[in-house]
């Protein structure tokens, strides 16, 4: 090692996790809330536990699934703090998880999921939805109620699901933590045809608004008096916006939701924006969108935190501007390390070597998966299996992954997981070769939601594409959130047990400071042509041969056999040697010719790698 690189080298882990650990006390003696900026494997997690312990506060965490609730449960026991998991309506409501079978199953949770009913509301209200009370029911309080009755005061620390984060009591007089950002969880997306239902069937109850159907208040609410006479209705009669419970019981068809006000409401407040989505500003604070392609309906629903004695947010790889729409205006965003020291520490304290094989974006998490091109990536595949001699573990997006499945090349990897199921994962801890395929890129409607959100109008510079796509300063960033950012996350799935990792990285969408140790200047599928040529060489079994002996045993031309032998010249398969008025041609490397196709790895300085 140079004395360059040791001036260069970031902290160790033992030093990255004390500055966590000092950020996350920091933190939680703030009055606002604190977005702590720390890599993944940093240990910010258990950093949490951690602080727990020490200083004896009460804590409690949200994450994401049930088993980082255990992952939380083994540090709180290691440390003895007395701790309790959240209960789920899923899994602890004997109804719901299928105790009494799966018809039942489906009946309740077809409800929960169309109706806009809580848990509570659905058992309360069983008879008038089902015509009976629900299995659960049956001897005593449904189990997800009885694991809800507890004191919180009593515990040490409670693990919960984001969605937990909306009951007050689970907040009140302690310390709260976000493990990573909650995606979607404090959304309320609503299609069309569920809209138009429930708001037809909300006005068709209440004679007394002002508008006698849907398109009657999308058309009234640019009437500047019949708009002020809706909003006048609803501050006499629901200026709280309060949840319609009795519509979505009692409406015959089914139609009715508990969110009909709110949607009601929406509509009738909505004011467009430049790119002609609509935005409205709710009684209580939160914010709501309509897209004007579908008219569906997306509802931000914060977390409940008044009460909470601080909030403390961690992120491997933050998009600042969305948890500012979760946590508030005034938070504080707080990253342990420069981008500098995170080049730094990636490459030497984790040893993470990176390899980018492509230039484009690959954006390959449409649903048709039509971006992915699984024949071209099998030759990429299989020539990191054969140079690391080994075969690669796999991150892509579903649709990737399915059509990877489709085309047989999980012959070509050991394992594979996508995107949607990283968030505190460490299938991958022990792993020494990786493969990220294709970046994440949910549509440019998706960048517009969230700066809708905060009230802001996006739209994609004209003609921008691939890497260069562009959508503004703001917008940018939620794109790099959700492209760059999440193939850094993904990416550092791989060597998370500081053993470190090659990482073939099938896409441009990097973050600037991840530093690259080789490239892949070309991968070249084979057409039918040079297949031939190969078999043809193989048949012949000589060392030697000339340009006749292929051609006498392929379909095609003498001029297309010599531009395949030169081709596998050029790529130091074979050697050529000009003899009288032809070339004789000679084994260099032939046995590790694939028959998939050609892939050429270069340095950083251009130079070609073997």
């Amino acid at each position: 090692m140079t004395s360059r690189q040791k001036s260069e080298r970031g902290p160790s882990v033992e030093t990255a996790r004390r500055r966590v650990a000092q950020a996350i006390d920091d933190g939680f003696n703030e009055k606002r809330p604190v977005l702590i900026e720390a890599l993944p494997s940093i240990g910010k997690s258990r950093g949490i536990i951690e602080w727990a312990a020490e200083t004896g506060n009460s804590l409690t965490v949200f994450t994401a699934r049930h088993e980082l609730f255990d992952q939380y449960a083994g540090w709180c026991e290691n440390r003895d703090l007395h701790h309790r998991k959240l209960p789920s309506f899923h899994n602890d409501c004997e109804t719901a998880n299928g105790k009494h079978g799966d018809d039942w199953a489906e009946k309740i949770k077809r409800r929960y999921r169309n109706s806009g009913l809580l848990p509570g509301e659905l058992h309360k209200q069983a008879k008038e939805l089902f015509g009976e009370s629900l299995p659960c029911q049956q001897e005593g309080d449904c189990s997800y109620f009885t694991a809800r009755a507890f004191d919180p005061a009593k515990y040490d620390v409670l693990i919960g699901h984001y969605r937990h984060a909306h009951v007050p009591e689970r907040v009140r007089g302690r310390y709260v933590a976000f493990d990573e950002f909650p995606e979607g969880e404090f959304l309320s997306k609503y299609a069309p045809g569920v809209v138009s239902k429930a708001v037809s069937t909300y006005l068709d109850r209440h004679d007394d608004l002002p508008f006698s159907y849907l398109k009657d208040l999308k058309q009234s609410r640019r009437n500047p008096q019949r708009k002020l006479e809706g909003i006048e209705w609803f501050n006499r009669q629901n200026p709280d916006l309060k949840r319609d419970v009795i519509g979505a019981v009692d409406h015959a068809s089914g139609n009715g939701h508990s969110e009909a006000p709110v949607m009601t409401y929406v509509i009738l407040v909505a004011e467009d924006l430049e790119n002609r989505w609509e935005f409205s500003q709710l009684p209580d604070g939160r914010t709501a969108v309509i897209n004007p392609k579908d008219e569906s309906l997306t509802i931000l629903n914060p977390p409940a935190l008044s009460g909470a004695k601080s909030v403390v947010a961690l992120d491997g790889t933050p998009t600042v501007e969305k948890w500012r729409l979760m946590l508030g205006d005034d938070l504080l965003h707080h990253p342990v390390l420069s981008d500098k020291e995170k080049t730094s520490y990636l490459r030497d304290t984790l040893g993470i070597r990176v390899i980018q094989t492509t230039d484009a974006s690959n954006h390959y998490s449409g649903r048709s998966g039509i971006s992915v091109t699984p024949e071209l990536d099998s030759v990429l595949f299989e020539a990191v299996g054969n140079r690391e001699n080994s075969k690669p573990a796999l991150i892509t997006s579903q649709s990737a992954k399915r059509k990877y499945e489709e085309h047989g090349l999980s012959e070509l990897i050991q394992d594979t997981e996508h995107y949607g199921n990283l968030k505190g994962s460490n299938k991958f801890g022990t792993t020494r070769v990786g493969i990220v395929a294709g970046s994440t890129h949910y549509g440019d409607d998706y960048i517009k939601k969230w700066a809708a959100l905060d009230g802001m109008s996006i739209s994609r510079v004209e003609s921008t594409k691939g890497m260069d796509q562009d959508f503004g300063a703001y917008g940018n960033r939620i794109l790099h959130g959700m492209r760059e950012k999440e193939v850094l996350q993904a990416m550092m799935r791989f060597g998370r047990d500081a053993g470190g990792a090659t990482v073939y990285v099938h896409t441009a969408a990097l973050p600037e400071w991840v530093e690259r140790d080789e490239y892949v200047s070309e991968i070249r599928l084979w057409a039918d042509g040079m297949k031939e040529v190969l078999d043809a060489i193989s048949a012949v079994g000589k060392s030697e041969w000339r340009t006749k002996h292929i051609a006498e045993q392929v379909s095609v031309s003498s001029q297309q056999v010599r531009d395949h032998l030169h081709s596998l010249t050029d790529f130091g398969y074979i050697s050529c040697r000009s003899e009288g008025r032809g070339y004789t041609w000679s084994d260099r490397n032939i046995k590790n010719i694939s028959k998939r196709g050609h892939v050429q790895f270069t340095d950083k300085t251009g130079t070609v790698q073997a």
